[in-house]
């Protein structure tokens, strides 16, 4: 597993790069450290002097970072690149094979532009490799779980086969997050439906299942998140499931850019 982790050096980024490093540890994956640095636009000498200094820092840190990786048995390379963070990662997709993107978030504390930089928020629009978002106070040992939202049966095996594609190796137990009506049917329905089917596709994962009442979605993911600090969320990202159909806009970036818990995105496009 190769993953990406763009630095900015602020605490978050930080607390991301030792989630990223957890997690390369356990899928004997790599580590790619990214940093872009602003395009100078002002050619006087001081400005130019002063971006040179801040690029040959970046470049020594990241040289420890790598090592440190090292000592631990973890690959790491690093890459810097003058551009805009929205750009320089879209060139690192292209020469290199990334599985996922690991990004540091001040979580709900945040405002606006909680993720690294002003271009942060365009990453998520526009890449179609999963994010991993990761608040600043969250860490990989205190997850016991990972916690799917799902809704539509159909999208679901290709939906699951990607998420156990990037977290198999965790080791952490899965359980379905389903949102549903007070109509107990509904519930039955889905462990039929949805349950019996995703373990007969993956035979020896097994699936809990948290089914919820809630007035709405947003709600009932916000309650969730408050009750289970443990839990690391996965969601997908469609036109046809939980964030495109229950969520307004601003809702979406809200759980998006706000989570109280890390965040697995998947966007649909990856899957098909």
């Amino acid at each position: 597993m190769n993953i990406l982790v763009p630095m900015d050096f602020s605490k978050e980024a930080e607390n991301a790069k030792e989630f990223a490093s957890a997690v390369a540890k356990l899928t004997e994956g790599k580590i790619i450290f990214l940093y872009a640095a602003p395009p100078v636009y002002n050619f006087a000498s001081v400005a130019e002097e002063s971006a040179i200094a801040v690029v040959r820092r970046a470049k020594g840190l990241m040289r420890k970072y790598v090592k440190e990786l090292e000592s631990q048995g973890i690959r790491g390379s690093y890459s810097t690149v003058e551009d805009n963070l929205g750009s320089a990662i879209e060139s690192m997709l292209i020469l290199d094979e990334i599985d996922i993107i690991v990004m540091g978030t001040k979580g709900a504390t945040g405002i606006k532009k909680v993720l690294m930089g002003s271009n942060a928020s365009e990453i998520f629009k526009e890449t179609a490799i999963p994010v991993l978002l990761v608040p600043f106070e969250s860490s990989y040992n205190k997850l016991e779980k990972i916690v799917i939202t799902m809704e539509y049966a159909e999208a679901a095996p290709k939906y699951i086969g990607e998420i156990l594609k990037l977290t198999k190796e965790w080791g952490l137990p899965y359980e379905i997050l389903h949102f549903n009506s007070a109509d107990s049917d509904e519930l039955d329905d889905f462990k039929v439906q949805h349950i019996k089917v995703l373990e007969e596709t993956y035979p020896g994962t097994s699936f809990g299942l948290t089914s919820r009442f809630s007035s709405t979605v947003q709600e009932g993911l916000k309650q969730f998140q408050d009750e289970h600090p443990e839990a690391m969320l996965v969601m997908l990202s469609s036109h046809k499931t939980l964030l495109e159909k229950f969520f307004s806009k601003s809702d979406t970036a809200q759980m998006v850019y706000h989570p109280d818990l890390p965040l697995l995105v998947i966007k649909e496009d990856f899957i098909n």
